[in-house]
């Protein structure tokens, strides 16, 4: 998550003379490299993505899959054995390798899940080694939300524990970081209150939580919780969730908001909102207003943040240090709950809609 960075030369292009006001004026169109093929029938919503100079890999329930980068032409498939399926994959490649989580869903008795970690360039298993189920929070369900893998951990805030009696509640809940590699504890932090009924991982490194309460007044938090401390802000109104994603530039982390409603009867033209806040502290550094669509994906590249809508089709480039726009690009095409990949100066865009669609398209960026 974690990125240098690099010279604005990297995103900007040559603009109009003069930028008038934005009704007069169009934003570059990146160039379109590939697009996967139609899918004929459902396979299901993809888990994850990871873009890397030797493949662009998605990874489904039931198999992970390699394109090659430039031309998107079919390369390795990677299936989990027996009856496992793929319920979390690490957010981010480390090292050339990607993270997933498997077990066999069928089996509720099973008292292990498996973490397996591939090589993104040829689709071996590089390493491989069995989880105790047993204190990672819910992974029986299509979205692991109280587990997140990613910066070479395994982050956890399980709400439910089981011991000789059964299972039963934390009280009051906590945040566990494990190695990815080995399994072993790296530390664990309790929260400070009893606040909250639910809690999803929203990112590892530094684990991010997106905290929610029955209260019929209360408010989401959302939570960055360290070895040393902790800090929450609390969703402001007017906006129904954090965002599905948050990105870290240094000590800056982005987080998009939900509107309640949409602007009229259109989501693609809904005011939608970006804050940033120190982690280090929880002081809020900036905020992003935009019209581009309800949901917006932040990720973090060569130093800067790149937002993207839901809909596949604008990314924009901030600074991190004040949320200054330093480029934006129209990407043609759609797609629905779209998420993004970058690496070098190319942008994939992945449709999380669960139907039949061209689930990948691929951008360069100039």
């Amino acid at each position: 998550m974690h990125q240098d960075r690099a010279p604005e030369s990297v995103w900007t292009a040559p603009e109009p003379a003069k930028r008038r006001l934005r009704l007069f004026r169009r934003d570059p169109e990146a160039q379109t490299l590939w697009q996967s093929e139609f899918e004929q029938r459902d396979l299901g919503e993809p888990l994850g993505v990871w873009a890397t100079d030797d493949a662009l890999v998605l990874a489904r329930f039931d198999r992970v899959a390699a394109y090659a980068p430039e031309t998107g032409e079919p390369g390795w498939t990677w299936q989990p054995p027996g009856r496992d399926v793929i319920v979390r994959v690490a957010q981010d490649p480390q090292d050339g390798l990607g993270v997933v989580l498997h077990h066999d869903d069928g089996a509720r008795n099973a008292e292990h899940v498996r973490l397996t970690a591939l090589d993104l360039a040829s689709g071996d298993v590089v390493w491989s080694r069995e989880q105790p189920k047993d204190g990672l929070g819910s992974v029986h369900t299509d979205h692991t939300r109280e587990v997140a893998i990613g910066g070479g951990r395994l982050t956890t805030a399980p709400v439910w524990k089981a011991d000789a009696q059964g299972w039963k509640g934390n009280s009051p809940p906590f945040v566990r970081c494990l190695d990815a590699r080995t399994g072993a504890l790296q530390w664990e932090r309790q929260l400070p209150d009893h606040w909250g009924d639910s809690f999803s991982v929203l990112a590892a490194d530094p684990p991010v939580l997106a905290v929610a309460n029955r209260g019929k007044r209360s408010r989401p938090r959302l939570y960055v919780v360290r070895e040393s401390g902790e800090w929450y802000v609390e969703l402001p109104d007017g906006y129904k969730d954090f965002g599905p994603a948050v990105a870290v530039v240094g000590d800056t982390l982005v987080v998009g908001l939900e509107p309640d409603e949409p602007a009229g009867d259109d989501d693609k033209s809904a005011d939608a909102l970006v804050h940033a806040y120190s982690v280090a502290t929880g002081e809020r550094l900036w905020e992003w207003r935009t019209d581009h669509g309800r949901t917006l994906h932040p990720l973090a590249h060569r130093g800067y943040v790149m937002v993207g809508n839901g809909y596949g089709s604008r990314v924009t480039v901030l600074d991190p240090v004040d949320g200054r726009v330093v480029a934006e690009r129209r990407l043609p095409g759609f797609s629905y709950r779209a998420r993004y990949a970058a690496w070098d100066d190319r942008l994939a865009v992945v449709c999380h809609a669960l139907s039949e669609t061209r689930r990948v398209r691929v951008f360069r960026w100039k």
